[in-house]
Formats: structure tokens, C-alpha cells, sequence
């Protein structure tokens, strides 16, 4: 079955959306149809809820789930496999590699990277305390590989996390930190002062050879020279 269910989706233009692809899926209580912006690229297996709004240039890998209630900017990457479970906020330019997962209540700036299988968690004492809260992650962020992210933790701008840390305390901007738990210092000059917004906005797939239109050296967003 190569069956694309977009019965419930606003969808912009130029979009291009593979097999098995669910836009709109109906929970119990939903309100709003999915809104996804211009230029969406979907990959199959795909599902992504109603009552959620993401913004144009969306590039999405195979077997990924996006939950209700998401709010997601422009230019934004999700890899194959990664989960975002709904009720988060992410900004324009952010790149999620494969198999990262999301919790709720998480929000993530503008121009973060985001490395394969990190995990955020929302909940100091689950299943024992009630009430949520996910991490906070700043502007110009780079989450390496494997990192677990916990609960309530705010990440400030510009800051680099090394490949298989846990972060359990609160990482002030400009910082290095890594380890398990991590542990922070101020961010080596070599590090350089955030993301490089032509790698971050060109290039959104290695398999998408669509040109890019440049438009985004016309807009404003944190860190912007």
C-alpha cells in the first residue's frame, strides 16, 4: 500500500511527499487541521498529528513521529526515526539527526543542531511525582551524539555539548561542557561564536538537490552578522 492520508492537512506548495505518509492524524479532541508550510519534503512512513504548524522548507526523513500541538519554524531537518511528542516549540534553521527523541514541554531555539540518538527527558520522578517539564535548549546550539538532556535543563546560546554527555545541571551560554554528568567551562575561541547559517539553512538533505533560494540572507534571526 502506497496510500498518502492528507485528509486533514493544509499543505503549501511545492511539496513532495512520499509513500505511507499520514498528515493530519486525528486523535481524540483534535481542533485544528496540520498546517505545513511551502516546500515540505516527506519521507515515507511518516506521521505527523493535526493541530500542529510547521513552516515552509520542511524536511522530514522516513519514520518519523510528530505529535499534536508542535510548533516548528522554517528550514527545519528531522531525520529518519527521530519522535517529538507533541505540545514543543522549535525555531527556524534547526537540524534533528536520526533517532532522537523529544519529549514535551521541550523548546529549542534557532540555529541548533541536534546529533543522532540525544534524548530529552521532562521528568525528574516519573511515574512517582506528577507534572512535566522538558529542557530548554538557546540559539547556535550544538547537542552532539548520544546525549541525554534532562529534565527542566536550560542550555544557553551558543553552547556545545561533546558526544555521549548527560546534562543534568543548568549550562550557562557560551560554554563547553561535557562528561557524564557534565561538567561545563567557557567555550574555546576555536569553537567560534555559533552556527554557520549556510550550513545550517543550504543543504537540508543530502539527498534533496533542489536549489536553494538564498531567501534566508534577507531575513533576521539571532546571531545574524
Amino acid at each position: 500500500m502506497n496510500a498518502i492520508d492528507m485528509r486533514n492537512c493544509l499543505l503549501g506548495d511545492d511539496a513532495e511527499i512520499g509513500p505511507n505518509v499520514m498528515l493530519g492524524y486525528e486523535y481524540p479532541g483534535w481542533k485544528e487541521p496540520l498546517k505545513l508550510g511551502n516546500r515540505a519534503r516527506i519521507h515515507s512512513g511518516t506521521v505527523i498529528y493535526a493541530d500542529s504548524i510547521i513552516g515552509d522548507r520542511f524536511s522530514c526523513g522516513h519514520n518519523v513521529t510528530i505529535r499534536a500541538e508542535c510548533q516548528i519554524g522554517d528550514r527545519v531537518v528531522i531525520l529518519h526515526g527521530a519522535t517529538l511528542e507533541g505540545k514543543l516549540t522549535i525555531g527556524k534553521g534547526v537540524k534533528i539527526m536520526a533517532h532522537v527523541y523529544l519529549p514535551s514541554r521541550t523548546i529549542i531555539g534557532d540555529l541548533v543542531f541536534i546529533g543522532p540518538g540525544a534524548n530529552f527527558l521532562n521528568a525528574k520522578l516519573p511515574m512517582r511525582e506528577s507534572g512535566v517539564k522538558g529542557p530548554t535548549i538557546g540559539n547556535h546550539v550544538v547537542v552532539g551524539g548520544g546525549v541525554t538532556v534532562g529534565p527542566g535543563v536550560t542550555i544557553g546560546d551558543n553552547c556545545f555539548i561533546g558526544a555521549g554527555s548527560t546534562v543534568l545541571q543548568d549550562i550557562p551560554p557560551n560554554s563547553l561542557a561535557y562528561g557524564v554528568p557534565a561538567q561545563f567551562r567557557p567555550l574555546p575561541e576555536k569553537f567560534g561564536q555559533g552556527n554557520d547559517p549556510k550550513q545550517i539553512f543550504c543543504g537540508l538533505d543530502l539527498w534533496d538537490n533542489r536549489p536553494d533560494d538564498y531567501t534566508w540572507m534577507d531575513e533576521e534571526y539571532p546571531g545574524k552578522a
